[in-house]
């Protein structure tokens, strides 16, 4: 495949991304395997679905997307912190195969590609496993005295941020309280910052996140009882424009993120855990985030992606001197590819408590956008292993 075969690839995928909703959280329990019986599971399904893409009739193309997610999931855990680069290469194909599979007109072609591309890094994933090559190797992080007090800096960091948490959520409830409809909307965007910087940390607490941060997607509908949080608020504020509505919403959240900031406050992040969350984070921004689905009605995907992206730098800043040392090639890369998205990112919505709305950014954009992420992405996942030779 050529240099420019595959830029249409990359463009053409991450097009269903953008038009799709994105990878979305699965909803029903997935039961856990072990690596190897997964990741055999998985590429015995791609190569199930490499037969009909060829013939180009895909059975209940929905259901093939829906199989491929339960499967990664399954196994996915016990990737990420061991082999963060290929986790993050079984992603970048994953989710636009997910997306382009569950379009009303499927993309043959550029599904095609997906598909072999995953397949080949399933396929890399194996052999390092049976090969014992590759993985992070979290002794040599833990006994390095610089690393051991860039964690302990770490941990101020995240400190810090949940204790912007609750001051956020104090400021939100309080302008949704005053009934003033533009000073709440400007408080939802800020209050999200501090959360979008630590969420790798914060995803640990699952049952706050669950209440605090889920998406409609995960409930019957805007009105159900059961679905609380910020997007119960952002709904209220961008759609309905109803800010009475929204106090009972906000302050329970505010009752939540107190919670969160004391679950925070009782946990130690060690130092392999914490070089890993620049992997988790990135993923949150390119892949996620950068749909718009989260902040459908607010428009400001923006602003949550760049605190993806700054809590991400914190991380980077922490441990650059350390990584220099083992590949100044590598810090380079990653810090002017840092300087690009920050540029970017800064050109598309200004910094401060108003924002662009994402959903009114030229799909161009988003797309360039997106692809800077990945290219800033790439080199960041492969911190935790240079780290750890």
């Amino acid at each position: 495949m050529n240099k420019r075969q595959q830029l249409i690839i990359l463009a053409a995928a991450t097009t269903l991304v953008l038009a799709g909703c994105g990878k979305t959280e699965t909803t029903t329990e997935v039961a856990k395997v072990p690596v190897k019986e997964g990741s055999a599971a998985l590429l015995t399904s791609l190569e199930q679905l490499k037969g009909q893409l060829d013939t180009s009739k895909v059975k209940d193309p929905k259901k093939q997307s829906t199989l491929l997610e339960n499967q990664w999931a399954s196994f996915e855990d016990e990737v990420k912190p061991k082999f963060p680069e290929l986790y993050f290469k079984v992603e970048k194909f994953l989710t636009p195969l997910e997306a382009g599979l569950n379009q009303d007109k499927l993309d043959y072609a550029t599904l095609t590609a997906l598909n072999t591309n995953l397949k080949a890094a399933i396929t890399e994933l194996s052999t390092s496993l049976a090969d014992n090559k590759g993985a992070v190797n979290k002794e040599v992080i833990a006994a390095s005295k610089e690393l051991q007090e860039a964690a302990k800096a770490y941990n101020k960091y995240v400190q810090e941020q949940g204790k912007q948490l609750v001051t956020g959520l104090e400021q939100l409830d309080a302008a949704v309280k005053s009934g003033d409809l533009k000073k709440a909307q400007e408080s939802y965007g800020q209050s999200r910052m501090p959360y979008e910087r630590i969420e790798p940390i914060i995803e640990a607490f699952s049952e706050l996140d669950g209440v605090m941060d889920a998406r409609v997607d995960d409930f019957k509908n805007e009105t159900d009882p059961e679905f609380t949080g910020y997007h119960r608020i952002e709904y209220l504020l961008f759609v309905k424009k109803n800010v009475k509505e929204a106090e009972a919403f906000s302050s329970r959240l505010l009752e939540d993120g107190k919670k969160m900031q004391q679950a925070i406050a009782s946990t130690t992040i060690d130092p392999a855990d914490f070089i890993a969350g620049v992997g988790e984070l990135m993923e949150e921004a390119q892949a996620t985030k950068i749909t718009g689905e989260e902040e459908r009605w607010s428009g400001a995907t923006i602003p949550v992606i760049r605190a993806n992206v700054e809590g991400a730098q914190a991380i980077y800043d922490l441990v650059k001197g350390e990584l220099k040392k083992k590949d100044a090639a590598l810090d380079e890369k990653i810090s002017k590819s840092l300087a690009t998205v920050i540029e970017t990112m800064n050109t598309l919505s200004p910094i401060g408590v108003t924002w662009n709305d994402f959903n009114k950014i030229e799909q161009a954009k988003q797309i360039d956008l997106k692809n800077k992420l990945e290219a800033l992405a790439e080199p960041l996942v492969k911190m935790p292993g240079t780290l750890s030779k």
